[in-house]
Formats: structure tokens, C-alpha cells, sequence
């Protein structure tokens, strides 16, 4: 279980709350998919960045990673993440 304290950081995170906005407008995104929509928005430019923010959102249980089988990733928003909607 993911305490408050960490919890608040991910979703009131500037990147993770766009992130988060973004998938919960489409349910399920792919990972090359919410990348480009987050350098279009001026969010975030490196690839390496968008690991470490979705590595948070993992972690604290907003969105679940999607393995396709043809190599492709998705991901989903869970209710954790949907706190975003209250905005």
C-alpha cells in the first residue's frame, strides 16, 4: 500500500498530472502514443524523463502497464489515477 505522502507527489507532480490527464482521456494509450502527445504539449522532451514519471505512476498505482504481444505498451488509468478528474 502506497502511503499519502507519496502518493500526493505523484498526482500533484506538474508531468505526472498531464501524464495523467492524458490517459484517462483515452482509458488505454500506448507508450509511443503518450510520449509524442507529452512533447507536442511542451511537457517533457526525453524519453528518459517519461520513464522515471511512469515508474511513479506505477509504483503508487494510477495507471497499470499493458504488455501487448507484439512488443507494444499500454497504459491504462486505475481508479488511484482518476483523481485528476476532479480538476
Amino acid at each position: 500500500m502506497v502511503d499519502h505522502g507519496t502518493y500526493l507527489k505523484a498526482v500533484n507532480h506538474p508531468v505526472r498530472k498531464a501524464m495523467l490527464q492524458i490517459i484517462n482521456d483515452s482509458t488505454k494509450i500506448s507508450k509511443t502514443e503518450l510520449l509524442n502527445k507529452l512533447k507536442e504539449n511542451n511537457v517533457l522532451a526525453k524519453e528518459d524523463m517519461f520513464d522515471y514519471n511512469m515508474n511513479y505512476l506505477l509504483q503508487t498505482e494510477c495507471v497499470k502497464k499493458l504488455n501487448l504481444e507484439n512488443d507494444t505498451i499500454e497504459y491504462e488509468i486505475l481508479p488511484a489515477g482518476k483523481v485528476i478528474e476532479k480538476y
